[in-house]
């Protein structure tokens, strides 16, 4: 075992014993732009997680890219789970192919694994389909994958597993670099921002950061929110807003997007904020959100 390794998997950790990466290095003004993820419409979709989806959608991802196109959207985050069972590199380089000639960015892809299963053939599996689709996500283009770290009871219940996990990061992220492809872990499975801050300072890779949801931390205020939306903006290569967030009770509250996009922009944060969408009636809905969001970014 590696001293990296060594430490991760301490009972015990030090400070100034990480070994990972740093904020991510950005100079100039904020540059934020605007993409939407397929993910607002996945009860419209053909394809479900290689099965036909149970709500009857017939949208596929060509679909999707036209929409995009049609409500001058910029960019598209597209989620796997929608494309067809086996996806084939035709069907990949055919979608890249039709976002190009309607003018629409692949901002980037989003991937449902889980790292925090055990060390096994079960996450030796999930680290092998993850690489998968980082060679997937690269032959569309892409330089940006969505992954998830895992739950964080199962790191609660079982501290190794966030070690384990933190390997695997460090792994994919490695084979993205060579393929071109920044790994972004989300704040996924109820993670704190004190468990997040640990895996993103510990993963030690310039391609590998945070995949920011604005509205995955889990706490009662909204002071507590953006404390730690403020403390994670700076390991952000990815961020990602919706238009409500759960409460500790499961009771959903509205979310101030203009107060959002200021903590985003104060942190001098350059990429792509992504709209996912989560609420009812996506195509009435989300045409009124991406015009608002238009007007907050450049409200010239």
């Amino acid at each position: 075992m590696n001293r990296r390794s060594f430490i991760r998997n301490s009972a015990l950790v030090l400070p100034g014993t990480l070994l990972g990466r740093g904020p991510v290095e950005r100079t100039g003004s904020p540059n934020l732009k605007l993409s939407l993820a397929a993910y607002s419409f996945r009860n419209q979709f053909k394809w479900f997680k290689n099965r036909r989806n149970k709500n009857g959608g017939e949208m596929t991802l060509h679909h999707f890219v036209d929409y995009c196109a049609n409500q001058r959207i910029p960019a598209a985050e597209i989620t796997t789970y929608f494309f067809e069972p086996e996806v084939r590199e035709d069907a990949l380089l055919g979608l890249r192919l039709h976002a190009q000639n309607r003018g629409v960015a692949l901002s980037g892809t989003a991937i449902g694994n889980n790292f925090s299963i055990g060390k096994g053939l079960l996450l030796d599996k999930q680290i092998s389909e993850t690489k998968a689709w980082i060679d997937k996500t690269a032959l569309l283009g892409a330089s940006h994958m969505r992954v998830f770290p895992g739950l964080a009871k199962d790191f609660i219940n079982s501290p190794v597993r966030m070690g384990e996990a933190i390997d695997a990061l460090q792994e994919c992220s490695d084979y993205g670099g060579q393929k071109g492809v920044v790994v972004g872990v989300e704040n996924h499975g109820n993670m704190s921002v004190e468990q997040m801050l640990y895996i993103l300072e510990s993963v030690d890779s310039s391609w590998f950061g945070i995949n920011l949801d604005t509205s995955n931390y889990i706490v009662e205020t909204d002071d507590e929110l953006y404390d730690a939306i403020t403390r994670s903006l700076p390991y952000a290569v990815n961020v990602q807003v919706k238009v409500k967030r759960k409460l500790p009770d499961g009771t959903k509250v509205e979310v101030d997007l203009k107060k959002m996009i200021s903590l985003i922009e104060e942190a001098g944060y350059q990429g792509y904020v992504v709209l996912e969408y989560e609420e009812e009636a996506p195509r009435e809905k989300v045409p009124e959100y991406i015009d608002l969001l238009k007007k907050i970014i450049n409200p010239s």
